[in-house]
């Protein structure tokens, strides 16, 4: 397998990471912002979260150019025991799947609750109502994320091995 196929896999596996962050900043500045809402919103609270997507998706779009720049000009083949691009893809959106689930599953639990909690106690157009929600959506699409990614882990493989391999083809 060349080089440059390992690269585009890492790259589109972080594009991937970008984009989960991505849409869980949204989540967080709208929940932030929810309260307020008027003609005095500044949209510059969107901007990190729209960069962050643009950045996903170019890294993810361009990521077999990126692979071809960064790897030597040879591009040399590397010897994986048999490892095909699919399998390298289910691996990549498994361990993905599996951190994003191990690392948001205690936050997720801890702010539920403590969302929970303090719900009850405050009004619904409380700021610190919304604050407690913007902490516990981020790890919530995070869990999400996590799981579906655990679930699809095969057919995204399917379809991004396909997809590299017409780019390679021509």
């Amino acid at each position: 397998m060349p080089l440059s196929s390992i690269v585009t896999i890492v790259l589109r596996l972080f594009s991937f990471l970008w984009f989960v962050q991505s849409i869980g900043m949204f989540a967080s500045v709208a929940a932030r912002t929810a309260p307020y809402l008027s003609s005095h919103i500044s949209y510059w609270n969107y901007v990190d979260p729209v960069l962050l997507l643009f950045a996903a998706i170019a890294v993810f779009l361009f990521s077999q150019p990126i692979a071809r720049i960064l790897t030597p000009p040879p591009n040399p083949e590397l010897s994986l025991g048999g490892l095909s691009q699919y399998d390298l893809y289910c691996f990549a959106f498994t361990f993905l799947g599996l951190y994003f689930v191990l690392s948001s599953i205690g936050s997720t639990l801890n702010h539920l609750h403590y969302f929970i909690l303090t719900s009850r106690t405050t009004q619904e157009n409380d700021p610190e109502r919304a604050r407690n929600f913007y902490l516990f959506t981020q790890p919530l699409i995070t869990l999400l994320v996590g799981g579906v990614s655990l679930g699809f882990a095969s057919r995204c493989a399917r379809k991004l091995t396909v997809i590299q391999r017409k780019h390679e083809a021509g």
